[in-house]
């Protein structure tokens, strides 16, 4: 799940843990703890491709990681807060800049949304962003910077319990979406994904965050606080439990429907919403020879796919690549078998993980989501490199963007 949401989902169990005690540091650091496991994503800076992708929602994201890091950090935490660390004027001043920064990072986020959706900056959402901003950044001043803070007095296993239940959900709410999340590592590779939620989702986050800041309104010893929180981990868990779940049921029904009708021959098949909603939903079944892929909206007129894109796997241009080859392990791996390869430039192959799809509903150009390059590199070696980033990706992607928006919001006739 996207960053925020892991943050917002740390906070409220911090809080459900521990905000009676201490008050909104319970927030914080359950916030802190909800961050923690996507951290591995730091892997990237000092490994190859293929390492970095692999250990991202790899062992930080696992039951033994969400058993043993909560003690260690619930130590690190008492020696913190002991020391009167949090009192000191370098400490708060780089702590208010790492939240400022992450407000412009979630504010530009937030505007390039529209860009996305080629209708260029909005002011309708630039001005209340830029307002909030400044309103974050005075509070921030007023009430962290200038106030001086308290001595904090909280037992050792409060700080466990905090730092366990704000990681341990971390990995659980990445099973619900794509990617594949591996629960078990050190001891199984083995990528859980249960693909009914889109890795961003603003219907599930956004009244979170709403009860979540509300609830910071009300003194810690006021019951008000506590039955806010609650009031939003009831409305994220209702939505990812019950919502996505019954939506899944109904795609995989109406996909399983609709080949028989046509008569297409399948052996499995994988379907998962589309980015920002979970109203239009992308679904790929694997045939022998080929994929064949799909929308499929809640807001459509008629509810069953029409018509399927025909993808061909190809997969014989990789039959030159050695079985136990690294680079080729990775792929099959990774996609969990949901590929097709296509000719790029020479000796190098795209190979496109089709569990995220294509960006609209016909196979147009080179609008794939995760396209990787299937190259040798200077060592004479099979590597990989993502290839969803470079401008002719980007572009087609934008217009099928907008067009898929538009299927969610209006449907299909």
């Amino acid at each position: 799940m996207d960053s925020l949401t892991q943050i917002v989902l740390g906070a409220a169990c911090g809080e459900a843990v521990a905000g009676k005690k201490i008050g909104n540091r319970a927030m914080v650091w359950g916030a802190v703890g909800g961050t923690i496991p996507d951290l591995d994503v730091l892997a990237g800076l000092f490994t190859d491709e293929i390492t970095g992708t692999s250990f991202h929602r790899g062992f930080m994201h696992s039951i033994l990681f969400s058993m043993l890091a909560p003690w260690v950090l619930a130590w690190l935490v008492r020696w913190f807060y002991d020391e009167r660390i949090h009192q000191r004027k370098g400490y708060k001043g780089a702590l208010m800049s790492i939240w400022l920064l992450f407000y412009l990072g979630a504010a530009v986020g937030i505007n390039f949304i529209p860009v996305a959706l080629g209708e260029g900056l909005r002011w309708q959402i630039l001005i209340p962003t830029l307002v909030l901003g400044a309103l974050f950044a005075y509070r921030l001043w007023r009430d962290y910077w200038k106030r001086e803070l308290s001595p904090v007095n909280t037992d050792y296993r409060t700080w466990v319990a905090v730092f366990f239940w704000s990681i341990a959900t971390h990995p659980l709410l990445d099973c619900f979406t794509s990617w594949g999340t591996q629960v078990f590592q050190p001891f199984d590779d083995l990528r859980v994904q249960w693909c009914t939620v889109s890795v961003v989702d603003p219907i599930a986050t956004l009244p979170f965050l709403a009860f979540l800041l509300l609830a910071t309104r009300f003194n810690r010893e006021n019951s008000k606080r506590a039955l806010t929180n609650w009031l939003g981990i009831a409305w994220f868990c209702g939505y990812i439990l019950f919502y996505t779940v019954w939506h899944k049921w109904i795609v995989v029904n109406a996909f399983e429907a609709s080949l028989k009708e046509q008569g297409i021959q399948y052996s499995r098949i994988y379907t998962n919403p589309t980015i920002f909603n979970n109203i239009v939903w992308a679904g790929t079944a694997e045939g022998d020879t080929a994929y064949y892929f799909a929308l499929y909206g809640f807001n459509d007129r008629e509810r069953k796919i029409g018509q399927f894109s025909v993808i061909p796997k190809n997969h014989h241009l990789m039959s030159h690549i050695p079985a136990d080859d690294r680079a080729g392990r990775f792929l099959r791996w990774f996609s969990d078998g949901y590929y097709n390869v296509l000719p790029y430039n020479g000796d190098t192959l795209q190979v496109n993980d089709l569990r995220f799809g294509i960006m609209g509903e016909t196979l147009r150009g080179n609008n794939y989501v995760f396209p990787f390059l299937l190259f040798k590199n200077e060592k004479g070696e099979w590597d990989v490199k993502q290839n969803n980033r470079n401008r002719e990706h980007m572009e087609e992607n934008k217009q099928s963007f907008a067009e898929l928006w538009r299927r969610v919001t209006e449907g299909k006739d």
